[in-house]
């Protein structure tokens, strides 16, 4: 389905991070991983140089590091900063090098995965809720800013099982996937981030897909 394009994905030391890789490369992506958080711009640009030549970049908006239940009332800004606030800066940063790469080659892909719980919201989990639905504000404001470079930025959304048995039990509130089944990685999640990542997805951009099998149903 890809065709060996090039494509940099985000934060593989995490679970979500590695199934993601794992699905593209079955699609036929050429896979490089950036397996750390980006602490500044440099950092983020540094790994693009490493990748080589890419076409598209995946990242990754959850950190296993920053799964950790915390009433809100307990929430320090230690905690928040380390939960919430450093996604959205990886993120930031992750966009600006993805821009340096590809406003010079007159086109480029950017899909950010992350969790459902964005929308839902999560119990115990309101930085990194919080954080991934900034992403997602921030994925569609540089949509709108790029898309005349040939830029596209989109979202895909997964549900909680997906990435951490400690946010799923965050969630429980949510409806059972209506097809009867959680998505599967590679058919399912792998194809939708895949879709946004082709050559011919150009019309496509600011976009939220949604993979969970029919449980949000959020617009």
């Amino acid at each position: 389905m890809l065709d060996g394009r090039a494509v940099l994905v985000t934060h593989t030391t995490t679970a979500l991070g590695r199934h993601v890789a794992e699905a593209l490369g079955g699609l036929g992506a050429s896979v490089a991983t950036a397996p750390a958080r980006f602490v500044d711009r440099h950092a983020a640009e540094d790994a693009f140089a490493a990748a080589g030549g890419i076409d598209a970049v995946v990242h990754i908006c959850v950190d296993d590091a920053g799964l950790v239940a915390q009433p809100l009332v307990e929430t320090d800004p230690e905690a928040w900063d380390a939960r919430g606030e450093s996604l959205i800066r990886d993120a930031i940063f992750t966009l600006q090098a993805a821009h340096t790469r590809f406003v010079t080659a007159g086109a480029g892909r950017v899909v950010v995965v992350a969790p459902t719980s964005g929308f839902t919201g999560a119990g115990g989990f309101v930085p990194v809720s919080t954080a991934v639905e900034g992403v997602r504000a921030l994925a569609k404001s540089a949509a709108r800013q790029w898309g005349t470079a040939g830029i596209t930025v989109n979202a895909v959304l997964v549900p909680p099982d997906l990435v951490a048995p400690s946010l799923v039990a965050a969630t429980t509130f949510n409806a059972p996937p209506v097809v009867g089944r959680l998505p599967d990685m590679r058919f399912d999640v792998g194809a939708a981030i895949a879709l946004l990542l082709s050559p011919t997805s150009g019309g496509i951009t600011g976009a939220t897909v949604i993979v969970d099998g029919g449980s949000v149903m959020a617009p």
